[in-house]
């Protein structure tokens, strides 16, 4: 049951840049969409259905996000917020809702960074998994 947990959630995070991708690929210069079966749709969709999800249960620590945010806003605000706990950062809106507003932000960077490391992982995803493959059975000799 896990597995399958970890299986449709890989598919979803990769859903994305599957689509984005695939409308550059296909679409015309106009922006109009048109499906034509050509090598990098292939490339595409089978990267996407088979060997995306391959890499993810072969290398789960992928499926961690790399990348974090913290910006300096966020730090400032809960620096103030740690070491001056009667100082008014702005006088028209409380510290605690800045430090809240800068979390945020802080945390829809970290959700599309997230979202384009899944990018790039799910289109690189067929060349990764011969790569892992290859050390896989380099290991086993």
């Amino acid at each position: 049951m896990r597995l399958l947990g970890h299986l449709i959630a890989d598919y979803l995070w990769g859903l994305v840049g599957f689509i984005i991708i695939f409308y550059f690929v296909t679409a015309r210069p106009d922006g109009s969409f048109r499906f034509i079966w050509n090598l990098p749709n292939l490339y595409l969709t089978t990267s996407y259905l088979f060997a995306y999800p391959i890499l993810m249960a072969w290398v789960p620590r992928l499926r961690t996000g790399k990348l974090k945010t913290h910006s300096m806003a966020s730090h400032s605000s809960t620096a103030e917020l740690k070491y001056s706990q009667g100082n008014v950062i702005n006088p028209i809106a409380n510290k605690y809702d800045l430090d809240f507003k800068n979390k945020l932000r802080d945390d829809k960077m970290n959700l599309s960074f997230q979202i384009l490391e899944r990018t790039v992982l799910m289109a690189l995803a067929l060349p990764s998994l011969i790569l892992v493959a290859g050390i896989k059975a380099a290991q086993n000799f």
